[in-house]
């Protein structure tokens, strides 16, 4: 606290701010309240600077900023290890490389494996909700206004009812969110049941739905992997795809006129082939729950990832 007093009593315009690392030694609720309130006033300033965090409520506060622009890490696959690229690309990441920093430092495999456990049991359910997703008026580092009914009314009795008329439209799009994530795994799971049950093996994987959010960026984990994604463009349909490379995916979607501010939901799976499988199926199942899909025509001609070449209706009972 001594040095960001410092930082800020001194800054000008002209000045250069570098701090690595804000708030870092507190509790991270506040910390990132602190951090926040920093950046505002850095940006009020005017000064360039830079400033890096692990504290990544800091991209769900609602920050007053004009300038202030969201960069991550970036990432690659090597060897069968993802490894920092050094090099900084454009939008939000919400994942480090905690547990391969872990591994690489030898702490017990027992140790990490029960760290990602309690990780997905907190985040699987987490991501889409409007616990992670919900921010405060205009964030102008490119991020998307995303509340939920009892948030929305803590809102409007701070601002006195005024608030940013994007929320209506966002809270639509995260119902649809929700449905579609919903529909995903039943789909996805029971499918899964069948093709494992077949293969006389215990070790089912689970569909672990993650959303990626307008300016965020997939996290490294998905580096090398087998992703199976949906596209939600801003007229409500989707568009269901498979990839190895997901990062580039999502980005070859956004560069598209009018993409820009797509958002993704996507799962991973354990092999290529079983992700070609399950998009197959997904195009196919989706239209039938209700939703309408951009790519429908493809589920026609992939017969790779039915078994008998034919879909089962899955009926969703919500």
């Amino acid at each position: 606290m001594s040095e960001m007093r410092s930082i800020i009593t001194g800054a000008t315009s002209r000045s250069l701010v570098l701090i690595d690392e804000i708030c870092r030694g507190t509790e991270t609720a506040k910390g990132t309240c602190i951090a926040g309130s920093i950046v505002e006033t850095l940006d009020k300033i005017g000064c360039l600077g830079i400033v890096s965090t692990h504290l990544h409520g800091i991209f769900t506060l609602g920050l007053n900023t004009k300038n202030a622009i969201c960069k991550a890490m970036g990432t690659e696959y090597v060897d069968g290890k993802t490894k920092p690229t050094w090099k900084l690309i454009d939008g939000i990441c919400r994942e480090s490389l905690a547990f391969e920093t872990a591994q690489k430092e030898g702490i017990p495999e027992t140790i990490i494996r029960r760290a990602e456990e309690l990780y997905l049991s907190i985040h699987s359910k987490d991501l889409l909700s409007g616990r992670n997703e919900t921010e405060l008026g205009h964030f102008c580092l490119d991020t998307t206004v995303n509340t939920s009914g009892e948030v929305y009314n803590q809102l409007s009795r701070i601002t006195g009812g005024t608030i940013c008329p994007k929320i209506e439209s966002t809270n639509e799009m995260e119902v649809l969110h929700k449905k579609v994530e919903s529909a995903v795994t039943i789909v996805c799971q029971k499918k899964l049941k069948e093709l494992y049950k077949q293969k006389n093996t215990s070790k089912l994987p689970e569909i672990n739905c993650v959303a990626i959010l307008p300016g965020e960026q997939p996290p490294p984990s998905t580096i090398g992997a087998s992703s199976v994604y949906v596209l939600f463009s801003t007229d409500k349909k989707l568009y269901v795809g498979e990839t190895d490379d997901l990062e580039g995916r999502v980005r070859a979607h956004r560069s598209k006129e009018g993409m820009q501010k797509a958002s993704f939901l996507y799962f991973v799976v354990p092999g290529k082939s079983l992700a070609c499988q399950l998009e197959t199926l997904l195009i196919n199942q989706l239209p039938v729950q209700g939703f309408q899909l951009v790519n429908r025509a493809d589920g026609k001609h992939r017969n790779f990832g039915t078994l008998d070449h034919s879909v089962e209706v899955v009926t969703l009972h919500q």
